[in-house]
């Protein structure tokens, strides 16, 4: 074995053969000065007939790329001419300046294949959604025909209960209040889903204004009182740790958020306690959820709530989907008004920037947790 060979160092232009990606040396004008054979295969061209061209003959964007390459430390992607191919290919070009040697070193990675794929799932998912925005803009439009039919059928079965037809036997008072009850809450249930749609679409209207508060809150408690107390549950409400009583947001949109986790606590509870509750997040909780927060002062720009109901459980399964419209999980057989509602709480929560969790447990009971900005931003 002849050991001086061995261990003798490989000249540069092994070295430069060697690199498994594709090298091209570029002059600080544009001009090719050198390519590897790993370079000139993925041209289709050869040295001879390569060196002395401008770089931008075969790479579009030419030494503006390499420059933007250059400045941004990062590589970018770039379609790449193929001498008498009408296929499109895309190459990953990295790109370093010597200063010194007035060049810059050039490496190029075939990512053709990779980059159609994304660019074709790219291409169906944007098929996809303007497919549903456009299902979703259908079902909007006819929201107000569907909803006045069953407005209509409400109303007539009512009329009915109310005597107009006539008086009604024991058994036809039954059979009209149940048209009348389906009527109304198939009303309200497709009137939730109709919302959804308007939010997946961005075709719903917010109206953002300052409000008080906590006055807001208080009319909300006082009118279920009542509510509650007619089940003999007990319902009790504190918002005296708020710090400010100023809010901008969609007024409107936080009372249907504060009614629909009270109505959910209504229909799917027949005893209990349930608790309202209003203040200011503290500083570890905004850091721990990503929230803007810096000093304590920031916490006053939001507002944390905290509605507990002692005797709702909601199973692991439940919980995992609980905020997920389209899942289909109901091993308790709740209405699905309360499924509607989840999903809508959820998403005007988040389009207020804001955040929610639901937690349960057994003998503990449901606590929906939920915060918002109440700044001005």
């Amino acid at each position: 074995m002849d050991l001086l060979k061995f261990f003798k160092r490989p000249n540069k232009e092994d070295l430069f053969n060697k690199f498994p990606d594709g090298v091209i040396i570029v002059s600080l004008e544009g001009k090719i000065l050198d390519a590897n054979n790993k370079a000139l295969d993925m041209l289709e061209t050869s040295r001879l007939e390569a060196v002395g061209k401008f770089f931008s003959a075969y790479v579009e964007g030419g030494s503006n790329l390499l420059n933007k390459i250059v400045a941004q430390k990062k590589p970018l992607i770039s379609k790449v001419k193929i001498t008498d191919s009408d296929e499109d290919f895309y190459y990953e070009i990295s790109a370093s300046r010597d200063t010194v040697g007035q060049k810059v070193y050039v490496t190029l990675r075939d990512v053709s294949h990779n980059y159609k794929m994304q660019n074709m799932v790219n291409g169906q998912f944007e098929i996809a959604r303007n497919i549903i925005d456009e299902k979703n803009n259908y079902l909007v439009n006819i929201s107000g025909e569907i909803l006045s039919s069953l407005a209509t059928i409400d109303g007539f079965s009512k009329a009915l209960s109310d005597g107009v037809g006539g008086v009604l036997v024991d058994k036809q008072v039954k059979y009209v209040n149940i048209i009348n009850k389906n009527a109304r809450e198939l009303a309200c249930d497709l009137e939730k889903l109709f919302t959804v749609f308007r939010l997946e679409s961005n075709m719903y209207q917010f109206d953002y204004r300052n409000f008080d508060l906590v006055n807001l809150l208080n009319a909300v408690a006082r009118h279920y009182e009542p509510l509650f107390a007619r089940k003999k549950m007990f319902f009790e409400y504190n918002f005296s740790s708020l710090v400010s009583r100023n809010c901008f947001l969609d007024q409107s949109v936080f009372e249907y958020v504060i009614k629909s986790i009270l109505d959910i606590f209504l229909i799917n509870s027949q005893v209990g306690k349930v608790t309202l509750s209003a203040g200011n997040p503290p500083l570890a909780f905004l850091e721990r959820h990503d929230f803007e927060g810096k000093t304590s002062q920031d916490c006053a720009s939001y507002a944390l709530f905290e509605m507990k109901a002692s005797e709702l459980f909601f199973e692991d399964d439940e919980l995992l989907t609980l905020f997920e419209p389209y899942s289909c999980v109901n091993k308790n057989k709740r209405p699905i008004s309360t499924k509607l509602s989840f999903v809508l709480i959820k998403k005007f929560i988040k389009q207020f920037r804001g955040d929610i969790w639901v937690y349960s447990k057994p003998s503990y009971g449901t606590m929906i947790s939920f915060v918002v900005p109440v700044d001005r931003k």
